[in-house]
């Protein structure tokens, strides 16, 4: 009975395991086309003309797959008529020690987009870096706040992949793989 278990248990780890590494698909430019898990996504903000920086995250232990991510960590409480410089930072922390997985987005740009929704219509988001063909990345974004801005919203983060399909300029939402979508909510301080 207990190897029966056994055998039972490790299928199930198996089964678990290929779903958890589903997040991104074949790579053209790794060969051997190596997935990838996503399981943290961190937003940064700072304010350009200085200040404190805002930091929040999300976790996701299973990246896109079914399980809902866990709720958001770290306020973002934005100033009225702040424009920040931002960041986002996707990891694998299911590992050790943890793995960067930004580094793989910037490394095979061209086939990789984040794409940015805002709720609150005093903020407009917009991307600061592109690809090695001028396109649009993500990685790095602006994030302006009216001064007239009030009340919350949300952003969604989208990570959008390009194996397969075409990674279009002007592209306003993933036509590609989602690698991971999430949104976090923030403030605009009175």
């Amino acid at each position: 009975m207990f190897e029966r278990m056994s055998r039972g248990v490790v299928l199930a780890g198996a089964g678990a395991l290929m779903v958890a590494v589903s997040a991104c698909g074949d790579s053209s430019t790794a060969p051997g086309g190596e997935t990838e898990v996503i399981s943290r996504v961190t937003l940064t903000l700072t304010p350009s003309a200085g200040g404190a920086a805002l930091s929040s995250f999300i976790d996701d232990s299973d990246g896109n797959g079914p399980t809902a991510p866990s709720a958001q960590v770290g306020a973002l409480a934005l100033a009225k008529g702040v424009t920040y410089t931002g960041t986002v930072k996707f990891e694998n922390r299911l590992v050790t020690p943890a793995e960067d997985i930004t580094t793989e987005v910037q490394a095979e740009s061209n086939e990789h987009r984040v794409f940015y929704t805002v709720t609150n219509t005093g903020v407009t988001v917009s991307t600061t870096d592109v690809d090695g063909q001028n396109r649009p990345l993500g990685v790095r974004f602006r994030k302006v706040v009216t001064s007239t801005a009030s009340g919350a919203g949300t952003m969604r983060v989208v990570l959008c992949h390009y194996d397969s399909a075409p990674k279009v300029a002007a592209a306003t939402s993933c036509t590609g793989e989602t690698d991971i979508d999430l949104t976090f909510n923030f403030s605009i301080a009175p």
